[in-house]
């Protein structure tokens, strides 16, 4: 009998945490945000050149068009390597920079979803050389050095759990730079566990 109990509670429990999954609606704008682990889409080389996985900061915004849609606008604050090769000899530098998209996400369900957007992506600080395979003086260029950069996001996403007006989301995405110099490694790929929460219900 205990053991029945047990189990109509944990069915209970589950159900009550389904029925709060997110249900986009015309109107409805979210948000979330928080810490950010990316790779930029490097291999590695013979010479000790390596892409190290590193942390940063996001925050995306929604605006619900239908029950299916929402408009998709995010900000990323990273820390970006780039790999570049010449010869078979690998440049790698690194700088500080804003990755801003905007662009479209589809619901697959309450509780699945996947966007696409484009991106531009803004050097901020001051380019740092982490690996040179080359004699100083005689270094590449890496997309580090541009002003701007651009590309497309591939995202899916996932809520883990949900209360009320807040859920716990697990955003995964893949960028890929359409800007890349010749023989660059410039595309990145991230995952973000992130708090959504809601910021405008639909107006009656």
């Amino acid at each position: 009998m205990l053991k029945f109990k047990s189990f109509i509670i944990i069915i209970s429990l589950f159900y009550s945490i389904s029925s709060l999954a997110y249900a986009p609606e015309e109107g409805h704008v979210t948000s979330y945000f928080g810490p950010f682990l990316y790779k930029t889409n490097f291999s590695g080389s013979k010479s000790g050149a390596y892409s190290p996985v590193l942390g940063g900061l996001g925050l995306v915004v929604n605006g619900d068009v239908s029950d299916k849609g929402s408009l998709e606008i995010a900000i990323f604050q990273m820390n970006k390597t780039y790999f570049r090769e010449d010869a078979g000899n690998f440049m790698a530098e690194q700088t500080a920079l804003t990755h801003i998209t905007m662009g479209y996400r589809w619901w697959l369900s309450e509780r699945y979803s996947t966007s696409l957007t484009f991106f531009s992506a803004y050097s901020m600080g001051q380019v740092q050389i982490v690996h040179s395979d080359f004699a100083p003086g005689a270094e590449i260029d890496t997309s580090a050095r541009d002003k701007v950069e651009y590309g497309f996001d591939f995202a899916v996403q996932a809520e883990l759990y949900s209360r009320e007006s807040y859920a716990v989301v697990l955003d995964t995405r893949y960028s890929k730079s359409v800007t890349n110099k010749k023989d660059e490694y410039g595309d990145h790929y991230g995952v973000m566990l992130a708090l959504r929460f809601s910021i405008q219900e639909k107006k009656n």
